[in-house]
């Protein structure tokens, strides 16, 4: 290596099941939806498509759903509140493996 002397890493990669990878896909076109259509971001015609987006959410990932009824706030329709849903999501979900792979190695320790 130039100039660094450390140890080459390879880049990381994140690789997703496909049923994660749909649920993240569906969460970008609820929040793209609202960008490119702008008639989504008038209050009535907007607030539809926020109500079944929360239904959509609590479907797919249960309580932490719930965090999609930001879409509710005013102004809160330029953030991508669905994909922030599904990044908690995703980071609660990886958190309960390890913790469950953890508690496997103590118990054949």
């Amino acid at each position: 290596m130039e100039g660094g002397g450390g140890e080459f890493k390879p880049p990381k990669y994140v690789m997703l099941p496909l049923d994660v990878l749909v649920r993240l896909i569906i969460c970008v076109i609820f929040d793209v939806a609202e960008y490119a259509v702008p008639i989504f971001l008038s209050p009535f015609v907007g607030d539809m498509l926020d109500i079944i987006g929360l239904g959509v959410g609590f479907l797919m990932f249960g309580w932490v759903g719930g965090l999609a009824a930001l879409e509710f706030l005013p102004m809160a329709d330029y953030l991508p509140i669905f994909v922030f849903t599904w990044a908690l999501w995703y980071y609660l979900q990886r958190e309960k493996a390890r913790r469950e792979r953890e508690k496997l190695e103590k118990r054949w320790r």
